[in-house]
């Protein structure tokens, strides 16, 4: 599997297909066809099952692509599944205090970085049941990703305590629940709102972490990009289904 702390540090834009719902094998296959740098699980909002779940990541990392999933909760025991069965990144939602970024951190490193209980020979390791207890905490330590989701204007106010924590990879800003925080459903371009996402990108650049936001398009990353974003989450299968067939059946249509 790649090292995604590794595609990180290369300052380069990013960008990670997003899994909404369909979690079968084959779907890890496309991905990796398509030349995506990673796969993003919608783990908060999506429909799945843990062991549909633990197949598709497995699935993934065979295919060398590392997965980030957010957590539905900051609890020790979903945090740890997601650990377990091979997720190497952890996005938190509502991140909006150093409080909770500290909690997550202590769920994903082992110690003494944090209290993550050592479970190998499983999709950790890929199921390599000779891995040895120091390999897997090293590994461990040294690969998992942590992302703060910074979706509320009290996040915004409290980035630098959020990015404080020396283990935050990626500052993530989730721009439709920010929109909504700020009192402008959808309006991304909302001067307040744009506001809000380049005071984010600064106090990232300021704290050495990476940039990260969700856009369904290269089109709609392009502004961004230009302003120092990096890491992008995009179109899940369902958008990718839902825009396909409308394509086509409007061409349909469109016959004479």
């Amino acid at each position: 599997m790649n090292s995604l702390k590794s595609l990180l540090k290369q300052n380069r834009v990013l960008v990670g297909m997003t899994t909404q719902h369909v979690c079968t094998p084959w779907l890890a296959k496309l991905w990796k066809h398509s030349g995506t740098d990673f796969v993003y699980v919608e783990y908060e909002h999506g429909f799945m099952n843990e062991a549909e779940m633990a197949s598709f990541v497995l699935a993934c990392r065979t295919e060398g692509l590392p997965v980030v999933a957010k957590v539905p909760e900051c609890s020790r025991t979903h945090v740890a599944k997601l650990l377990e069965c091979g997720v190497i990144g952890i996005q938190l939602p509502w991140t909006e205090s150093r409080e909770q970024i500290d909690r997550l951190v202590s769920y994903v490193k082992f110690p003494p970085l944090g209290i993550r209980a050592a479970a190998p020979g499983m999709g950790n390791c890929d199921y390599n049941l000779h891995t040895t207890g120091r390999e897997l905490i090293d590994t461990g330590n040294r690969e998992t990703v942590v992302l703060a989701h910074v979706e509320t204007q009290t996040g915004i106010e409290n980035l630098d305590a959020v990015l404080g924590n020396p283990h935050v990879d990626v500052l993530f800003l989730g721009m439709y629940d920010l929109s909504v925080s700020y009192g402008h459903p959808g309006e991304f371009s909302h001067p307040e709102v744009a506001a809000a996402v380049e005071k984010a990108i600064a106090a990232a650049k300021r704290h050495g972490k990476v940039p990260g936001m969700y856009v369904p398009s290269a089109q709609g990353a392009e502004p961004w990009i230009a302003k120092g974003m990096r890491f992008f989450e995009t179109a899940s299968e369902v958008d990718l289904i839902d825009s396909g067939a409308r394509r086509i059946v409007s061409q349909f249509r469109a016959l004479r």
